[in-house]
């Protein structure tokens, strides 16, 4: 290695990828808000029996303060302008049980979430003992772009908590593959248009 020093900037480069943690009030709310029963399945990507939708007005002032937050950090990430007005369009609610999915999608709106109010006691500990280095059970993974390069990270993945938060552009691909935990992982969806 040479001692040289080198200055250099780093430029983030790709989608901006959000995550914040809901306070306990704040998911106890919302968990309110899934007692509707209006099917939504035909909408959404999901292979997932019980799909709701979620009452976005009621919605919506529980989470602005984490879709403000993301807009903040975002401006001052890249640098640019994106909006002083947001609207919740919808929202709603998947109930996934052990052999369901999602499959690899996107929103098409300008920003999209996902926040957890229930996981399976058992899914961080199946996505561990998962060998795959790549895809793990009931992870929640969010694609870049479908090329692998050696020298680019296209893929993020987590093991949702319960209050987990992501906001991301709506373009961002994603995906759930199925688990065989018992229990519930249930989220709750968006999509936000940005004025």
């Amino acid at each position: 290695m040479s001692d040289k020093k080198i200055n250099y900037e780093y430029f983030y480069f790709g989608p901006f990828l959000y995550r914040g943690k809901l306070l306990d009030k704040e998911i106890d709310q919302i968990k309110k808000l899934c007692t509707q029963k209006k099917d939504v399945r035909k909408t959404l990507a999901g292979l997932i029996k019980k799909e709701f939708e979620v009452d976005s007005k009621k919605l919506y002032p529980i989470i602005l303060p984490y879709l403000q937050s993301y807009i903040q950090a975002a401006q001052q990430h890249w640098g640019t302008y994106y909006g002083n007005q947001i609207e919740l369009v919808s929202s709603w609610v998947n109930y996934m049980t052990k052999y369901e999915s999602n499959p690899i999608h996107g929103h098409g709106y300008d920003l999209s979430f996902v926040l957890y109010t229930e996981i399976p006691a058992g899914l961080k500990k199946e996505a561990e003992d998962t060998v795959s280095n790549n895809i793990k059970p009931g992870v929640i993974n969010f694609i870049n772009k479908l090329e692998i390069h050696k020298y680019e990270l296209n893929v993020q993945s987590f093991v949702p908590g319960v209050g987990d938060m992501f906001i991301f552009p709506g373009t961002l691909n994603h995906f759930v593959h199925s688990f065989q935990s018992e229990g519930e992982r249930v989220s709750v969806s968006g999509n936000i248009k940005v004025i």
